[in-house]
């Protein structure tokens, strides 16, 4: 089971955080020195690679290899090379283990191989790189001021993306001990992190029944506008927590068809509207549950709000759907300095309140942070 919050996609690994971090010294009377300038004034791109990979193995411990391993881990990211992305940012953070660059590039690919021991192995050491380049002094050359502002700005980027990794490999889990040890490690880093709500709560289902998700799958390559396979995969991955890009492009897609599906012969018009009522109500609620944690707001709120007509008498959805809303007010609310969206966030969590379920106590969280920061009741 995973969650999906790319908030983090403008983070951009690899070179992002200061172009030529580290130096080159080029001795031309030596071997490496000779070949350091090979490597300069070499024009093609493979000839290039293949000399900083020859240069990589046979002077390793020259004041110019960590130059080298940074060109060789922008050229590997470029290319999506993970073990050599993973094995060049090893080589980078023994060399200097303040490299944010390195750390977050090899966040990265333990994230894209789902390997749950180098997630929380690069997530805290990404962080932690990260937080002490967050808190670098202000340089009192204003010449500098430019540089240093978009390298913090990084840093925190890199910090976020750490959380988000944490968390979301928290709520993969299903082991309870295993998950409550990836929140511990991401609570002691940031415990005020946005991510950790989310991380804490249980899964909400919608229950939907009849064909297989597989038969449903199946049969899409060959029928793609069926509404009850559409559904019937999504609601599947949506209770499973996994592949929640699809859950949202099915969704979506649901929300496009069913209004303008004609009435299937041998049902009532009672019949169809229930049908219609249910399906758009959770494609409505799914697009918004997954637009809340992506950060996405806006149209969180957008899709939430559309969808609590349809599904009043499901109170777990119900619950949810004011968590969300009341989140995404909060989250607007500081975005945009508005205070009316704060008015909205406590109105919607004392809703979330009233219902008994799982969200109870972190709406209950959210109102106490919402009187505090906007002094609103």
């Amino acid at each position: 089971m995973r969650y999906y919050v790319p908030a983090v996609a403008l983070l951009i690994i690899a070179g992002a955080f200061a172009a030529d971090r580290h130096k080159i010294d080029v001795d031309a009377e030596s071997d490496d020195g000779i070949l350091l300038q090979r490597i300069q004034q070499e024009p093609l791109a493979a000839r290039k690679l293949a000399l900083l990979e020859k240069y990589a193995v046979q002077f390793p411990r020259t004041t110019s290899i960590a130059w080298v391993h940074e060109q060789l881990l922008t050229i590997y990211v470029e290319a999506k090379q993970s073990d050599k992305i993973l094995a060049t940012a090893e080589s980078l953070l023994a060399i200097d283990p303040s490299d944010v660059d390195a750390a977050s590039a090899a966040l990265h690919v333990a994230e894209s191989k789902n390997d749950a021991a180098l997630v929380e192995k690069y997530a805290a050491q990404a962080w932690d790189v990260a937080s002490r380049a967050a808190k670098t002094k202000r340089p009192s050359d204003p010449d500098d001021l430019a540089d240093w502002v978009k390298q913090t700005e990084y840093a925190k980027q890199v910090m976020n993306y750490a959380e988000y990794v944490l968390s979301n490999q928290a709520m993969g889990q299903s082991d309870r001990n295993r998950k409550a040890e990836l929140l511990r490690v991401l609570e002691l880093r940031n415990p005020q992190s946005k991510y950790l709500i989310s991380a804490r709560k249980e899964p909400v289902r919608i229950e939907f029944s009849s064909i297989s998700p597989e038969k449903a799958e199946h049969g899409l390559i060959d029928d793609p506008d069926n509404v009850d396979y559409l559904m019937n995969v999504a609601d599947h991955n949506m209770r499973r927590e996994h592949d929640l890009p699809k859950v949202l492009s099915y969704s979506l897609r649901i929300l496009e068809l069913m209004p303008r599906k004609p009435r299937p012969e041998g049902t009532t018009p009672e019949e169809w509207e229930r049908k219609k009522t249910k399906y758009i109500g959770a494609a409505h609620w799914m697009v918004g549950v997954i637009y809340g944690k992506q950060g996405r707001y806006s149209l969180s709120e957008r899709y939430l709000r559309a969808s609590l007509s349809y599904i009043r008498e499901n109170t777990q959805a119900l619950a949810a759907a004011y968590f969300y809303l009341g989140y995404d007010n909060y989250a607007m609310a500081s975005e945009l300095r508005d205070k009316s969206k704060a008015v909205e966030a406590v109105r919607y969590s004392k809703l979330c309140v009233a219902i008994d379920g799982p969200f109870q106590p972190l709406a209950q969280k959210n109102l106490d942070v919402l009187r505090n920061e906007y002094n609103v009741e």
